[in-house]
């Protein structure tokens, strides 16, 4: 259960969604928009890490 409350809570915080429509999603929708997600924000990390090195 610790895992599914780590992915709602990612979804609702970055992308504001309800717990209702995260819960109603498809299993492997919400599995999909996690991992878009996750590396959307990688990108971004890596952009900002990049840019302060030089």
């Amino acid at each position: 259960m610790d895992g599914l409350r780590r992915e709602l809570f990612f979804l609702a915080y970055h992308l504001h969604w309800s717990w209702s429509e995260l819960m109603t999603m498809p299993l492997d929708e919400r599995r999909a928009f996690s991992l878009l997600l996750r590396e959307q924000i990688e990108r971004e990390n890596a952009e900002i890490d990049s840019a302060r090195r030089h």
